[in-house]
């Protein structure tokens, strides 16, 4: 059996050069947790995951107005042949540690994703099983001693320069990001709901 049996086709990508906020809502929109970052030609250039946006604009104090997509992805994208046996695809999941691949076709340009839920539903039993344990040996070997605790607050040179949002609180003007930031920062909620435009 070949990857592009399995695999998800009608999948959503986003060009390098768009906004975080765009991708924020169109992750949002359709439910994903990662975003394919391609081209203008459909060739991947990296992944954006909602765990890039939380700790690489959110983390980072960014403005997700202002920051784009190719600022904060994840460059290192790895990838199967649409045509690769679905033995393959297990392998090189289970040696990168990743539940997800991206799929490129014979120009070298996206095609759809395969996942470990494709394999656990499509690929023989031993196969699939063998691919989980690796992708996830990996998270339970690095987390299985210790006991829980409260998170140490990080220090202040982790986020290069993050700002005291309080002594901007004048200049605050009609940006909507920074009067929600502001908000929340002096005990505020959170009443604006959208990302702004």
């Amino acid at each position: 059996m070949q990857c592009k049996e399995i695999m998800s086709h009608d999948v959503q990508w986003i060009l390098p050069r768009e906004t975080t906020v765009a991708a924020a809502k169109l992750m949002a929109f359709h439910d994903l947790g990662v975003l394919p970052v391609c081209t203008a030609d459909g060739k991947p250039v990296g992944v954006l995951t909602d765990r890039d946006i939380a700790l690489r604009v959110v983390g980072k104090d960014r403005l997700a107005a202002q920051t784009l997509v190719e600022d904060v992805m994840s460059p290192a994208v790895r990838f199967v042949a649409d045509d690769c046996s679905v033995e393959h695809v297990g392998e090189v999941m289970g040696e990168a540690g990743v539940a997800r691949l991206l799929v490129l076709d014979q120009d070298g340009r996206f095609a759809g994703v395969v996942s470990l839920a494709d394999l656990l539903v499509h690929s023989p039993g031993k196969n699939a099983l063998e691919t989980a344990r690796s992708v996830y040996a990996r998270e339970s070997s690095d987390r299985s001693q210790g006991h829980p605790h409260q998170g140490a607050s990080p220090k202040p040179e982790y986020f290069q320069g993050a700002r005291d949002l309080s002594l901007e609180h004048d200049s605050v003007g009609d940006n909507p990001a920074r009067t929600e930031a502001n908000s929340v920062v002096h005990g505020g909620t959170n009443d604006l709901k959208e990302f702004p435009a």
